[in-house]
């Protein structure tokens, strides 16, 4: 047989996934995230082949597309889908009267009334629970968890002819992560006090959550006695827990509800004033054949992952190989496009069956080894027998054979073409099992119940040596940095110290960063000088929080190679900072720039020519501001075969002390 000629596809390493970062980090770290963009189609089909003739055809550009159900399913940062569905309020007050004698009906309020809404506070943006702070009122899911951001509680005390005396506002959140492993959770829940007129200085606040049938909620309460007084700034926060106990075998869907009770302190409710529940059912199965039940957002498609790279068993990062490339090549090159244009659906049962359809005997063309080809020849379906799509008559199938040099896979294409319904490739057994181990590994990880819809996400090939967008492109004045580079930016100041006597002269602050991180990082440099608002900072902490440390924040971290010396364009890239809050803690700015290092350093997120794009934008209070009031960071992985994801999009960590939420420095 000729020598084809040789498509590059190059792969990277499989990332196997965890809980969904989404939920995972929100619920541990209270920060927001969004969701991804979807790709694009895979391009149109070639003409086939001339039966029995051996071609070589040049694979595309992978261009995962995610499952099209409706306008509120999206891709999150691991390449999932996530669903969103608004939150329900009825915007009518539930008014009671006062107590007699209560402090309120003394002071004039005759009626105190609640009103729910999906309408935030400005204050709560920044505390969004890692729901997307860009779609407040909705419920945000993966597969393994759910957020809610955006209620809001309005208290009003009214007098005897209605006129409000008072009222209260009060933003709520809540954000769980569901076991893949066990059946018991917990959900975060804080309600924050955002403002107050009037009458109304503080506010009692009580929460309790309840499930439907097949689950039992444990712990109904997040908090306790005084916790849920609240004056304006303060926040109650805890957890509420579940259960559910599926029997062997079964599944069963429930949905969670919660209640909020408003008064003023030492009123004592009767009703909770405002009600909602979660609108997206929660299942718990032990019917996947994995040891032990777990749970799940049915409604979020699950995705199985399989990695390109070669089959090598002593290798930590060792893939399919051969198996993953041909279903790859189908995917890209079949019009049907399972498990990215259309999902997958898995049986659990009769897949000796559709497999031997495909490349056994039962077909009306059996599979022909070609072991003068390839050592240990096996047969690779696709779509595959542990699917319902699977089965198809052999005879129907393109036959390819994917090829490894150095630097990826290239396919000879002995039968068949892309108007072929099916693949049959011919590939090493070790590669073949790797495959189908890996299928099976997800399916388990994933909890895909029998006939249930998934996606299939085939990690690595690219075009011959392209790069990542913004490794191909850079703004003017950016500086290289390893691979890549950072562009950092100023705008002017009127006093670089406003709040010194005497004022700071005319000069500059630090405006947006950006930078091109590239697998080959730049050395940083350590923060140092009197930056702009660095005495404004020292004074402010001096007058409300003596002998707590300030920093100077890289806008792009150190690790990640951002400058902070006086000489090398630190003063553009530092702002004033407290150095527990804003640059180090839970959340902080190091949470997101030590995901990005991560995602570098251990290679399993950006290869040799994929880089991650990362910006980060201080929010100052007006044109005079010194020190910025936040930072809203991002960070998207860019890959060269020219699809993205994003590692965080738009996360805003705030320039307040610690995790109080107070003492903002921004001025």
């Amino acid at each position: 047989m000729p020598r084809p000629h040789r498509i590059r596809l190059s792969t990277s390493p499989r990332t196997r996934r965890l809980l969904p970062g989404l939920l995972l980090a929100l619920s541990i770290n209270a920060t927001g995230i969004a969701a991804a963009d979807g790709q694009v189609t895979p391009p149109a089909a070639t003409a086939a082949a001339t039966p029995g003739a051996a071609t070589t055809q040049k694979a595309p550009t992978s261009k995962a597309s995610p499952h099209q159900a409706s306008g509120s399913e999206q891709s999150d940062s691991t390449g999932a889908p996530t669903h969103t569905r608004p939150v329900t309020t009825t915007p009518v007050e539930d008014c009671e009267p006062t107590r007699a004698g209560s402090r309120e009906r003394r002071a004039g309020a005759a009626q105190a009334c609640v009103t729910t809404s999906t309408k935030p506070s400005a204050a709560a943006a920044a505390d969004s629970g890692g729901c997307s702070i860009t779609a407040p009122g909705t419920w945000q899911y993966t597969r393994f968890g759910y957020c809610m951001y955006g209620l809001t509680v309005l208290y009003t005390l009214r007098d005897a002819g209605g006129k409000p005396v008072g009222t209260g506002t009060l933003d709520v959140w809540t954000s769980a992560v569901l076991p893949a492993r066990g059946t018991t959770w917990s959900e975060l829940v804080r309600v924050t006090m955002t403002g107050a007129t009037g009458l109304v200085t503080t506010l009692n606040v009580k929460f309790r959550s309840a499930c439907s049938a097949g689950c039992r909620a444990t712990t109904r309460a997040p908090w306790y006695g005084k916790t849920g007084d609240l004056i304006v700034g303060k926040f109650a926060k805890g957890t509420v827990s579940y259960a559910s106990t599926p029997a062997q075998g079964t599944t069963v869907d429930f949905t969670t509800s919660y209640q909020l009770y408003v008064t003023a302190p030492g009123a004592e409710p009767i009703d909770p004033n405002a009600s909602w529940s979660n609108p997206e059912k929660i299942r718990c199965d032990d019917d996947t054949g994995t040891p032990g039940p777990g749970c799940v957002v049915p409604s979020v498609m699950p995705v199985i992952e399989m990695s390109a790279l070669r089959n090598d068993p002593g290798s930590p990062a060792s893939g399919a190989g051969a198996a993953a490339a041909g279903y790859l090549w189908a995917q890209d090159n079949l019009s049907d496009g399972w498990g990215r244009d259309k999902p997958l659906t898995r049986a659990k049962n009769g897949i000796s069956e559709r497999t031997a359809r495909t490349c056994g005997n039962a077909g009306s063309k059996p599979f022909r080894a070609r072991t003068d080809l390839v050592p240990d020849d096996s047969c690779a379906a696709f779509p595959f027998g542990a699917t319902h799509e699977g089965g198809t008559d052999g005879a129907s199938c393109a036959e390819i054979i994917p090829h490894y040099s150095t630097g990826g896979w290239d396919f000879s294409v002995l039968t068949g073409g892309t108007a072929s319904p099916c693949v049959r490739a011919h590939v090493p057994l070790a590669d073949l099992q790797s495959a189908e181990g890996q299928l099976l590994e997800d399916y388990a990880d994933q909890r895909v119940l029998e006939a249930e819809e998934f996606k299939l996400e085939i990690s690595g090939p690219t075009a011959e040596q392209p790069q990542a967008t913004c490794l191909k492109s850079r703004p003017d004045g950016a500086l290289t940095s390893g691979n890549g580079w950072i562009a950092n930016s100023s705008e002017p100041v009127s006093h670089v110290n406003k709040t010194t006597t005497p004022l700071g002269p005319a000069g500059t602050r630090a405006a947006k960063a950006q930078a091109c991180l590239g697998a080959e990082r730049g050395a940083g440099s350590d923060a140092e000088g009197d930056i702009t608002g660095w005495q404004d900072a020292q004074l402010f902490a001096l007058a409300n929080q003596p002998g707590a440390q300030l920093a100077r924040c890289h806008l792009i971290a150190n690790v990640l190679g951002g400058k902070g010396g006086t000489g090398d364009g630190g003063p553009d890239n530092l702002v004033p900072c407290w150095q527990v809050g804003m640059n180090t803690g839970t959340p902080s700015m190091r949470s997101y720039e030590a995901l990005a290092q991560k995602a570098i350093t251990d290679n399993t997120a950006v290869g040799p020519n994929d880089a991650i794009f990362y910006q980060v934008t201080p929010h100052y209070q007006d044109g005079d501001s010194t020190i910025p009031l936040g930072v809203t960071m991002s960070a998207t992985i860019e890959r060269a075969d020219g699809t993205t994801r994003p590692l965080f999009p738009d996360v805003y960590i705030s320039n307040t002390r610690g995790n109080t939420g107070l003492f903002n420095l921004g001025n």
